[in-house]
């Protein structure tokens, strides 16, 4: 029996070593404090801070790249045409992603569920983009 529980205990201490961590969205309009409009409003508002937020960043790089008196000028050019492309693709990818594809993914896909799923993975999508390009351009 105490192999058993041993065991057990083990085994739940893998899982949970492998569970996901929460969603970059959850922390800032967590549903277990906010329900109903308020947290949808959070939810929207979080949404739109994040997309400004990315969108700053984004300007805040090209500014960067700008002051880099070690490149050529065709050379920071060039870096800033790529990070656009980069940029607008990434946005096209997060645009269908969660408009497409995360409503069908959340526990109430059936019902207001899809409006959840949606701004959830558009406020996750643009807290990791900026999380990346903060770690690859501003440390």
């Amino acid at each position: 029996m105490r192999g058993r529980v041993s065991l057990f205990l083990l085994l739940a201490g893998v899982v949970s070593a492998f569970a996901q961590p929460q969603r970059p969205a959850r922390e800032l309009c967590d549903p277990k404090v906010l329900s109903g409009r308020p947290y949808y409003l959070c939810l929207e508002k979080a949404m739109l801070d994040s997309n400004r937020e990315l969108e700053a960043l984004v300007t805040r790089i090209y500014e960067l790249i700008d002051s880099r008196g070690d490149l050529a000028a065709a050379q920071r050019g060039r870096w800033k045409a790529s990070l656009e492309e980069a940029q607008i693709l990434f946005v096209r990818f997060r645009n269908q992603e969660c408009q497409a594809v995360a409503p069908f993914e959340g526990p109430n896909w059936q019902r207001v569920g899809t409006f959840e799923e949606r701004l959830l993975c558009l406020i996750d999508k643009n807290i990791v983009r900026r999380r990346d390009l903060e770690a690859r351009y501003t440390k």
